[in-house]
């Protein structure tokens, strides 16, 4: 039992306590420190017989009538003071999921209100809507509604529509017909052919192969010769340079004219060229 609830419908009609559901959306009032008197509460339906009375809306505890405490003062709707409090007490319900609130002047006792489930609204005198009281239609028009209950939960969950895909953009004629633009073919051609195709407007392309090899494999071939040839460019000098020493060593005093080599470049012809030495099989040196 909840301790901010007491019932003193022991001797009424509707003698039965309230339903749990109701209890515990009506939690919010012990937060705000009031506490509940219970003086009609529950019964059973038509169908189960038994002591009854008025609308379907009590049948069991979905409702009850009660008076409001606060510091174990009774608040009354009709005191200035005390009416921001039951306003509070409408807006707080309906936002809990309380579908149903009923009060006012020449509607049961003083001070009293109809709190509970059921169809959604407001009401006064003789149980009509149009008797409500200003106050209670403004608190309860003014505050979000809440779920009447789990199952309409579950029920609205289930028929949650799905999430629409996302919208994807429908091209134009002219884009749809378009024709992907293919890559340019990669040219093999060096600066001296670029150069070449530039100044006589030719257009000669390298080929992919050589020989059936690749023109890759060939450029770094050639790449290669020519970085023995730049070493033994350079070191021609310092050569020549030792073989004269040694030259003018050997002469003594005799006027000879020393010796000096010459590397022979690759395309002179062959028959300008006289192997000598150790390295006659690179074009030999020339005297």
């Amino acid at each position: 039992m909840a301790n901010f609830i007491t019932y003193r419908n022991q001797g009424a009609t509707r003698n039965r306590p309230l339903d749990e559901e109701l209890v515990k959306r009506l939690a919010y009032l012990e937060k705000m420190g009031i506490t509940v008197e219970v003086f009609s509460g529950g019964q059973p339906t038509a169908e189960e017989g038994g002591p009854r009375t008025g609308s379907t809306r009590h049948d069991h505890g979905h409702s009850g009538d009660m008076f409001f405490y606060r510091d174990g003062r009774k608040l009354d709707w009709a005191n200035e003071q005390d009416r921001p409090v039951f306003e509070e007490i409408v807006r707080r319900g309906k936002e809990a999921g309380i579908t149903g609130f009923g009060a006012g002047p020449n509607y049961m006792q003083p001070g009293s209100m109809h709190v509970g489930m059921g169809n959604p609204g407001v009401w006064g005198a003789d149980g009509k809507g149009d008797n409500a009281p200003e106050w209670l239609r403004a608190a309860y028009n003014g505050a979000p509604s809440g779920k009447p209950d789990v199952i309409a939960e579950v029920v609205t969950a289930a028929n949650k529509p799905e999430p629409a895909s996302p919208q994807i953009p429908i091209l134009g004629q002219a884009q749809a017909n378009a024709q992907p633009k293919p890559e340019e073919p990669k040219s093999n051609n060096g600066i001296l052919v670029q150069a070449f195709n530039k100044l006589t407007g030719s257009n000669v392309q390298v080929p992919d192969k050589i020989f059936g090899a690749e023109i890759d494999d060939v450029n770094k071939g050639f790449a290669g010769l020519g970085d023995f040839a730049k070493t033994i460019t350079e070191n021609d000098q310092s050569i020549n340079n030792q073989i004269q020493a040694s030259a003018r060593a050997a002469s003594g005093n005799r006027n000879v004219t020393p010796v000096e080599l010459q590397m022979l470049s690759s395309y002179q012809p062959m028959s300008k060229k006289k192997r000598k030495g150790a390295l006659s099989g690179l074009g030999g040196y020339f005297v």
